[in-house]
């Protein structure tokens, strides 16, 4: 038999690593659009949670409570749909349940449009939105982990800065809509058309192939042809679940101080003087611009690198630190000049908005790899059950038996209890680690009595040795 020469087998190896290379690149292209589409339909989804909290402050009556409640409805949606998702993804499977939400998602949506909708009745809808879109974050979660492996940092975080983005403007436009005389209706029929729009589109240029998440799916992507090539996320041996859940609540704080302005602040700028245009055009921005700029520190990497463990410590160190900040201002705000109300509140949440994608990252790795879309469960069900579901009524209830003023500083109280979680997370990083300065002064006159003896036992061996 003839041998290949060697220039021949040079050649073919190398034509087949070009290829691989090719084909290699054209998935990562392929991934990339279908994120873009992902991102746009995760867009409509938060534009209509905003355009429900618009919907709710502009909505006539005596009782604030009643009309705050619409926030309420969609978390407790959600809250109920969250415990049937890790069973149903094991049972059906992560494509078929996302699926057959994002069909019932729609036909939800739907249901807004309907002529001379009553209050209670959207409760209702609302309420079959939450649930549906329940396992939409834990599966976009695992998407990410399998598409998105070496560029989860930049794309985990543009991922969750739609959460801000879509609630704004949904926030804006569905306040301006009903104070130039429109339906707020225009508002969730723009929704229902992008994301229908975009949730065809995706599965039209994805296909099964690139949105099935499951195991059996992996097989149809062969192995890249750089093996050395590492994945961006990094996750512990095994699972931190102290630090988990410490950074879990704290950021469920931090989310309600966030969300909670929104609630107060068309009422309490009216009492410092602001017109109520005036006060939303102002706040949009200020909760646009803000966390987009404490997001990027986070984004570039350069300070802290959330989605690697072996960084967990001085990533939960910025979020300490910056979270302390943002509740500085935020215990401030009720007692500045109302010239100084809005530079303030914006210097808050430039700070407080470093802290979301960082303990973000946090939360996705802390529970290994094996609970990615278990960590996202838990996530969203306790921010939904600590405030989420419960801080709208709260809030509404509040301005009703109260004062604006009273209602205005228990939000801001949220960010100091963030602050306080999230100090707490890093002393429990520090206790919890084998190495922690805490463990190390507590073994430390054990482990130097063991060496004692240790070098006893060596001296009277070296000394018997030298007898004989």
């Amino acid at each position: 038999m003839m041998d290949t020469p060697s220039w021949l087998s040079q050649c073919s190896e190398s034509d087949f690593g070009s290829d691989a290379e090719s084909r290699s690149g054209g998935r990562r292209r392929h991934s990339a659009v279908v994120y873009v589409l992902i991102v746009l339909a995760f867009l409509s989804v938060q534009f209509g949670h905003g355009s429900n909290i618009g919907v709710a402050v502009s909505l006539p009556g005596n009782s604030k409570a009643m009309n705050l409640a619409l926030g309420s409805w969609v978390m407790v949606g959600v809250s109920m749909g969250l415990p049937l998702t890790p069973w149903a993804c094991r049972t059906f499977g992560e494509f078929r349940v996302c699926s057959f939400c994002v069909v019932m998602d729609f036909l939800a949506m739907l249901l807004m449009l309907y002529p001379d909708i009553q209050l209670h009745q959207i409760y209702a809808v609302r309420f079959l939105v939450g649930f549906f879109e329940a396992p939409f974050l834990p599966y976009l979660q695992e998407w990410l982990a399998r598409f998105g492996q070496k560029t989860w940092m930049v794309w985990n975080t543009i991922l969750h800065a739609m959460v801000p983005l879509g609630e704004n403007l949904g926030f804006i436009l569905s306040q301006e809509l009903v104070a130039a005389g429109y339906s707020w209706r225009w508002a969730f029929l723009g929704q229902t058309v992008l994301f229908a729009v975009c949730v065809t589109l995706c599965w039209l240029c994805g296909g099964r192939r690139y949105l099935d998440v499951s195991d059996e799916n992996a097989g149809s992507f062969p192995p890249s042809p750089n093996r050395g090539e590492a994945s961006e996320v990094e996750y512990p041996v095994t699972e931190r679940w102290c630090v988990y859940w410490a950074t879990n609540v704290a950021l469920a704080a931090q989310l309600g101080f966030l969300c909670g302005c929104k609630y107060v602040i068309r009422d309490y700028a009216a009492s410092l003087g602001f017109t109520v245009h005036y006060s939303i055009l102002v706040f949009s921005a200020i909760a646009l611009c803000g966390p987009a700029l404490g997001g990027s520190i986070v984004m570039a990497g350069n300070v802290i690198k959330p989605h690697k463990w072996s960084h967990h410590k001085r990533t939960l160190l910025f979020l300490a630190c910056t979270s302390a900040v943002a509740a500085l201002l935020a215990a401030v705000l009720p007692y500045v000049p109302s010239n100084w109300f809005w530079p303030v509140m914006f210097a808050c949440f430039v700070a407080a908005g470093g802290v979301y994608p960082a303990s973000q990252g946090i939360i996705n790795i802390a529970l290994t790899d094996a609970r990615v879309i278990e960590a996202s469960v838990y996530q969203v069900q306790c921010n939904n059950i600590l405030f989420a579901m419960p801080m709208p009524y709260a809030i509404g209830k509040a301005m009703d038996t109260w004062s604006i003023d009273a209602s205005f500083r228990l939000v801001a109280l949220l960010q100091v209890l963030a602050a306080a979680g999230f100090a707490f997370a890093l002393l429990a990083a520090d206790f919890t680690e084998e190495r922690s300065t805490w463990n190390r002064w507590t073994q430390e006159p054990r482990s130097n009595s063991g060496s004692e003896v240790n070098l006893e036992e060596t001296e009277l061996l070296n000394d018997k040795d030298f007898l004989e």
